[in-house]
């Protein structure tokens, strides 16, 4: 177990470092993208399609940055199996890291700009407290556990069925996306449909980072679609990994 968690911590900074090497601006593009596409669909929902939201701006990356990691990862951790075809027929190792080094390396990345979002939070006026300090690392146990078992399930079938990685990067993309409020916060919804959003757990998860950078309030209730589907898809994910990864090699 230990040398498995020294091998993602390997693979998860070597990531890191291989993705900006020889950049001028390093790790500030795992920030400025995300900024720059906040800073676009502000200036379009804002300006133009006028929604009228309070500190819009805030509402917008609070989302969206979380959303980053998620739509990231999966798109990106997919192929993890199936890329890495070779390394996994003349090498053993633990197969499962390759997929949680690529959600870790992200998460890192997203890690990094909550100090960003947490700067223009203070400067808009709005102070944190201690409930930061627990909803914090609560939400990305949650989130990391969600994603992580999206990836195992989706990657094991990757390596049998190829045209799942470009299904995934489309219906996350422009599907999930749009299904989930990342965009627009839940409540310029019809609260006739909130439950229904709320099944959804990027949804409830999307507003369980809201609610405590925007208002500093603790995951409560509706945050209990995303924890539960994040523990099952985790123990399916789990399961069909060590289902088919004795054929990896066969099929790569």
């Amino acid at each position: 177990v230990r040398r498995a968690w020294e091998l993602v911590y390997l693979l998860t900074f070597r990531e890191l470092k291989l993705r900006y090497q020889d950049t001028v601006f390093g790790f500030l593009w795992s920030l400025i993208r995300p900024l720059l596409q906040g800073a676009v669909l502000f200036v379009v929902l804002r300006k133009f399609i006028r929604i009228d939201v309070q500190d819009y701006h805030l509402v917008l990356l609070a989302g969206l940055f979380p959303w980053t990691w998620f739509q990231t990862s999966l798109v990106l951790a997919v192929s993890s199996f199936a890329s890495n075809g070779a390394l996994i027929k003349k090498v053993y190792f633990p197969r499962f890291v390759l997929p949680l080094a690529t959600v870790l390396n992200n998460g890192v990345q997203y890690a990094l700009s909550i100090p960003v979002l947490v700067l223009l939070l203070v400067i808009g006026g709005y102070t944190p407290n201690w409930t930061w300090i627990i909803g914090i690392p609560y939400l990305l146990a949650v989130e990391a556990l969600l994603i992580m078992g999206v990836v195992l399930f989706i990657a094991s079938f990757d390596v049998y069925f190829r045209d799942l990685e470009h299904l995934t990067d489309v219906f996350v993309g422009l599907i999930w996306f749009y299904l989930t409020p990342v965009i627009y916060p839940l409540s310029i919804v019809p609260a006739k449909y909130h439950d229904l959003v709320l099944l959804n757990p990027m949804a409830s998860l999307i507003e369980g980072w809201r609610d405590l950078f925007l208002h500093n309030q603790l995951p409560g209730a509706d945050m209990w679609p995303a924890l539960v589907f994040a523990v099952a898809i985790a123990a399916i994910g789990s399961l069909s990994f060590q289902k088919m990864q004795g054929g990896f090699a066969d099929a790569l």
